[in-house]
């Protein structure tokens, strides 16, 4: 949970540089979209750990954003797709600071390769630290967004 509300904080503070309310909540969903596509292959399908893994590599996301974004209609594809990967990309990002044992999750040039990537700045046992603070930056992004006549 504290992992969510980070990666949604961090995302709602860029995504108010966007004029477009879909845009910014497609951005939105696609920050959460990796962890939903991991879990849901992992839980929902009962796929094993490994299969699952791709779900956390921005080569991989592509196929998926794209998919996804043939859902809306077709002048607005491109802007979905767009708002969908940055999303996504920005979500791998933050996960690259995390320490995974040391082994990495993020398989940043899947299927070309698997070497996996980490700078191990936190673990994620701290998430449960950044859960205020990251709580905090959500509300005051919001109410200064609202302040300023921007609303999400």
């Amino acid at each position: 949970m504290a992992d969510l509300v980070t990666h949604v904080a961090v995302a709602n503070l860029l995504g108010k540089s966007s004029r477009d309310d879909r845009t910014r909540a497609l951005f939105l969903v696609g920050n959460c979209l990796p962890d939903v596509a991991y879990k849901g292959m992992l839980w929902v399908l009962g796929a094993p750990n490994w299969y699952c893994e791709p779900a956390n590599s921005p080569l991989a996301l592509i196929p998926l954003c794209f998919a996804l974004a043939l859902l809306f209609e077709e002048p607005w594809r491109r802007r979905a797709f767009g708002a969908l990967l940055l999303g996504c990309w920005l979500h791998l990002l933050l996960d690259m600071g995390k320490t995974y044992l040391d082994h990495g999750v993020i398989l940043w040039a899947f299927p070309f390769s698997m070497a996996r990537v980490e700078l191990g700045w936190y673990h994620p046992a701290d998430m449960t630290w950044m859960f205020v603070p990251s709580l905090g930056l959500l509300i005051i992004t919001e109410l200064l967004a609202r302040r300023l006549g921007r609303p999400l």
